[in-house]
């Protein structure tokens, strides 16, 4: 070889060859044909009883097995390397003199991958060596990039969970303060306008919209970690169509009217009924509708109701919200549905919002059975289409979510109640002491007294000792849940005939229709319908001064005795 010369690669072996056999001959054999071949590393071994121990050592591609050994039969070898772990995949191939049809099946029952008549040509062996070889080869790769892929995505499904888990402990950690902030805001707003202060209201009110608009942004990650944990349930009523499209057109004339669009009714509003979640219909519309009037500007917003079949091929119900707005291209169209997507970076920072609506308004969809997609071109507005199945099915209930709170100091009560007073006593159960601050201040004093707990076993002892007209429970608790408070109200004889107000800022609105309580408010609580509920219960029985029982059994010395004690 010349000096310069670049001396060949050395190729390493990366095929195993083992063969058993009990003559030395055939070993020398079959590696002179191998020995051409510098990726394929050959091992002997005449002794059946030190097969499986060579084998291990070794750990080859592939076998070569003779048929016929002294001491332990050549199918029974076989057999043994399929029972033994690290064999039990490697390809065996059958060396025999034996040509008759029976004993190459027998081989292939006992677990052989080919049979080769001994000695074959050196191209057949080769051939076939290198074929089962390599085939095992690759499916121990393909079985080891397989499990990786699935300890990949197991590590990926739990770094999924927990986001999922810390995005739901967060955001219910936010709503807490916030709750504070838009239920002092509100107070402070009526306040301002009581003693004159009017110079203050733009700023509190400034403040108590950012703090709703806050609490939007929380709620639809709150409602995004739900949907991928897995842990967002239907709630199924019948409903009429037309009653659940005007609560929406309500909800959203205020953004219609921000920017002087003009929203449009067609099809057939008055669709019937349907049989599904209202509140999650009423969602995903408000969705396309709130985005429709935020990407159009002067022009027009239509909702068209149309009855339609679902892909499944059952009876629904269309919903399409059409705009005359900015439009998109079929690239911006494909980015749309994605947690935290928008068609483009600029749309953020125009237009504002976090890219979570329509993601959540296709999850809800599909929950339901349905399907949602779009239709735009841009410069000429866009088209959302959602098909509902006019009955949807039902999901299995999920278990009712753990308390996130630490225990709370009992709060002293203020108030001592005075039945002959003729007020309403209110319980309120509920760990958080601003909302205890700020439901002392909303309850008229001329009307209601208040009494305060801060955990569910404190409320309960508290309820069974006062006898409140009405009791005001929260959800999360320490210890003792709200159901589980409730439940507890309802099996107590002197206390199941209790109006109780369920009030939390989790999204349990659908348990709460189907439970005992008597109304439900989400927090921040709407102070207006808070004291008209409570308004609607009966006023508690004073009886009069010196007032007295008659007992007896004669009805005129009875009337007698009444006219003579009256005044």
């Amino acid at each position: 070889m010349p000096e310069d010369a670049t001396p060949e690669p050395t190729l390493e072996p990366t095929l195993r060859v083992l063969l058993v056999d009990d003559q030395r001959i055939i070993g020398e054999a079959v590696r002179r044909m191998l020995r051409t071949q510098p990726d394929i590393e050959f091992h002997f071994c005449q002794h059946a009883e030190e097969a499986i121990a060579k084998a291990e050592a070794v750990q080859p591609t592939l076998i070569l097995q003779d048929l016929i050994m002294p001491d332990v039969e050549g199918l029974e070898m076989v057999r043994r390397f399929r029972e033994n772990a690290t064999t039990m995949s490697v390809p065996i191939i059958v060396l025999s003199s034996k040509e008759d049809a029976a004993t190459k099946a027998d081989s292939f029952r006992a677990g052989a991958n080919d049979y080769i008549v001994k000695l074959p040509e050196e191209i057949e062996l080769l051939a076939r060596v290198r074929y089962h070889s390599t085939a095992y080869v690759l499916r121990v790769k393909l079985d080891a990039q397989q499990k990786e892929l699935e300890l990949q995505k197991e590590a990926a499904e739990s770094a999924n969970q927990a986001k999922s888990t810390f995005l739901a402990n967060m955001s219910h950690e936010l709503r807490t303060p916030l709750n504070a902030i838009i239920g002092y805001s509100e107070m402070l707003q009526e306040q301002a306008e009581d003693d004159g202060n009017l110079d203050y209201l733009p700023d509190l009110k400034k403040i108590h919209t950012a703090g709703h608009h806050l609490l939007s942004l929380i709620n639809a990650v709150l409602d995004l970690s739900k949907i991928e944990a897995g842990k967002t349930t239907l709630f199924l009523e019948d409903f009429s169509i037309k009653k659940a499209i005007e609560d929406v057109i309500a909800l959203t004339q205020p953004l219609v009217q921000k920017n002087r669009n003009t929203l449009v009714l067609t099809g057939e509003p008055d669709a019937g009924s349907m049989h599904a979640d209202a509140l999650k219909l009423r969602q995903i519309l408000f969705n396309l509708l709130g985005n429709a009037c935020k990407f159009t500007s002067d022009g027009k917003v239509e909702l068209d109701v149309a009855h339609a079949t679902t892909t499944a091929g059952e009876p629904g119900i269309q919903f399409t919200v059409r705009d005359s707005g900015i439009g998109m291209t079929p690239e911006q169209c494909a980015k749309l549905f994605q947690p935290f997507t928008q068609a483009e970076s600029s749309t953020s920072r125009k237009f504002g919002g976090t890219g979570l609506g329509l993601s959540i308004t296709k999850s809800f969809a599909e929950l339901m059975g349905g399907s949602v997609r779009v239709e735009s071109e841009q410069g000429k507005g866009s088209a959302f289409i959602v098909t509902l199945p006019l009955k949807v099915r039902d999901l299995p209930q999920e278990g009712s979510e753990g308390s996130l709170d630490t225990p709370t100091p009992e709060l002293p009560v203020e108030e001592h109640h005075d039945p002959a007073s003729g007020r309403r006593l209110v319980l309120v159960i509920d760990d958080d002491p601003y909302v205890h601050d700020m439901l002392r201040r909303t309850l008229p004093r001329e009307t209601y007294d208040m009494a305060a707990a801060t955990a569910g076993e404190a409320g309960l002892i508290r309820a069974r000792e006062l006898k409140p007209d009405a009791i005001l429970l929260d959800i999360v608790l320490p210890g003792l849940d709200g159901w589980s408070v409730l439940a507890e109200i309802r099996k107590d004889p002197t206390l199941a005939a209790v109006p109780v107000l369920i009030m939390t800022i989790l999204d349990q609105v659908d348990r709460a229709r189907s439970s005992t309580a008597t109304d439900f408010f989400s927090k921040p609580i709407d102070r207006e319908r808070l004291l008209e509920a409570l308004g609607r219960i009966p006023p508690p029985t004073v009886p009069h001064p010196g007032a007295m029982v008659l007992v007896e059994d004669e009805k005129e010395l009875l009337e007698t005795l009444q006219r003579s004690l009256e005044p």
